[in-house]
């Protein structure tokens, strides 16, 4: 499953310093791809594809963040697209 994971730091630049100290120690668990999308210097969000999401590793980080949001990626398919029309029509 892909997910898009959008975090923001907690308060304090020593944060950044010493989640990315734990990172480059820890790093992904095995089966898992990262790919670091974009930062203002606050806020990172990634790509992340993985089978089985993580908890220890969420817990690892989990202290430098203030926020952290998941969004999982679905993937699109043609029952998905016939009902988007269904679903607009009902709109209106």
């Amino acid at each position: 499953m892909k997910y898009i994971v959008i975090s923001r730091f907690a308060p304090g630049t020593a944060n950044a310093r010493q989640a990315l100290e734990v990172f480059t120690k820890t790093g992904l668990p095995p089966g898992t791809d990262a790919t670091w999308a974009s930062s203002d210097g606050k806020t990172f969000i990634n790509f992340v594809d993985t089978d089985v999401p993580d908890t220890q590793a969420a817990s690892t980080y989990a202290p430098f963040f203030e926020e952290t949001t998941v969004i999982p990626v679905v993937p699109v398919d043609d029952t998905w697209m016939q009902a988007i029309p269904a679903a607009q029509s009902n709109w209106g």
